[in-house]
């Protein structure tokens, strides 16, 4: 029976070392140790159960000749199905089958060494694949491995420090001027979702909680939006809903008169496309939708994009012609995507003196870093905002040496 720091029973198998970290431990049916560790006492007592129970059931395998794609539908099976989100399940699955099982797949999972998923990530490099898709991969494999460790079926993960993924030149996120935002809104009027752009710049919304928002979820008296739930679009299932990101994802959103004023124009939206549908949709999953197409269906990704891409194309087509009737100088629209108002939503927010801390919480990430180096970006329009105050300070320190000559 183990025990806590400070004498308290936590059970068998259980205990914790000095530097806090609660550790986890079985003999497995060969005869070896396997242990975990973690500084969160819950996770660790979660992990035992389950390997317990697994090696008592034969669900892990205890051969040694194991390869990487058998471990590997063991544990997304075992350890992230219905565990993590839909999302990042299928961004494991995904990066797994086409980047990981051609290369290594049939390895024996001892034999797998850092080299081998060095090599892998290498050449996602060489392919040109982005930045992103490469971190990704990494994630799976060191995730897999991890859970290969976690269960005493190799001693070390490969995927170690030494093993990472080479740096491009990744374009700088999307973020609208304010000229741009305005100039979109002003196209975007009388379109499908008219009331779907302004409503993320005023709240920061990813597309998938925007699709998935309900009206049951506004409290217009308190002026409060609730986020409890997210879009998405499942291979062979449809549109389903599922849960938020993370549970930080889960959250209340303050409602500026603005934003109430936008909610109050789409009812009214929905209530002209259910008016001039021939085919609307009466689903009772959906029926509660904030945002719909235009034949009361839900609004997925997709949906919004293409509307963008036709929306930036109008703006375009324009600027040429008022080109040749020589009124200005054509200069394309640069293309958007749903996750630039979000983008817009943050730089906006801190543009304007909200406290980062605030824009975290209403973005909803557990970190403060990432809504710093990932949300917020630093306009033109605000550096030149920003360099007056050097001038003023300068022009101040010269009127005041003039003083000085002058006595």
């Amino acid at each position: 029976m183990g025990k806590d720091l400070k004498g308290k029973e936590l059970g068998n198998g259980l205990f914790q070392r000095k530097n806090g970290r609660y550790v986890g431990r079985y003999i497995n049916k060969i005869g070896k140790r396997v242990e975990y560790s973690d500084t969160d006492l819950r996770k660790v007592q979660k992990w035992l159960r389950d390997s317990v129970y697994q090696d008592e059931h034969d669900l892990i395998p205890t051969k040694s000749n194991i390869t990487v794609d058998e471990w590997f539908n063991i544990w997304i099976n075992n350890y992230k199905k219905d565990v993590v989100s839909y999302s990042t399940y299928m961004h494991y699955k995904y990066s797994y089958k086409n980047q990981v099982s051609p290369r290594i797949g049939s390895m024996q999972i001892l034999k797998v060494r850092p080299l081998d998923c060095q090599k892998i990530l290498n050449e996602m490099y060489d392919n040109v694949l982005a930045f992103g898709t490469c971190t990704q991969c990494r994630i799976t494999m060191h995730a897999l491995f991890d859970g290969a460790v976690e269960n005493g079926l190799i001693s070390s993960n490969p995927v170690n420090k030494s093993v990472k993924c080479k740096q491009r030149e990744v374009p700088e996120r999307r973020v609208l001027t304010i000229e741009e935002q305005d100039t979109f809104l002003k196209y975007s009027e009388g379109t499908v979702y008219e009331y779907a752009y302004p409503l993320c710049l005023q709240t920061g919304l990813r597309v998938g909680e925007l699709g998935g928002l309900k009206w049951s979820d506004i409290d217009f008296e308190n002026k409060k939006l609730k986020v409890q739930r997210t879009l998405q679009h499942r291979t062979g299932q449809g549109f389903v809903l599922g849960k938020p990101k993370t549970k930080n994802s889960y959250r209340v959103i303050p409602l500026t008169d603005s934003a109430v004023d936008i909610l109050e124009k789409q009812k009214c939206k929905l209530k002209e496309l259910e008016a001039r549908s021939k085919s609307w949709s009466d689903d009772p999953v959906f029926i509660d939708m904030v945002f719909k197409t235009d034949t009361g269906r839900p609004v997925g990704q997709s949906h919004f994009s293409s509307a963008l891409i036709r929306i930036v194309s109008r703006i375009d087509m324009d600027r040429k012609v008022k080109e040749k009737l020589d009124e200005c100088e054509y200069e394309p629209f640069e293309p958007i995507y749903m996750h630039c108002f979000r983008h817009t939503f943050a730089t906006r927010a801190i543009e304007n003196g909200m406290k980062p801390k605030s824009v975290q919480k209403l973005l909803g990430h557990s970190n403060i870093s990432t809504t710093m180096d990932l949300y917020v970006h630093v306009t033109d329009d605000e550096l030149q905002k920003e360099i007056q105050k050097v001038n003023i300070c300068l022009l101040y320190t010269s009127d005041a040496a003039d003083d000085r000559i002058s006595v």
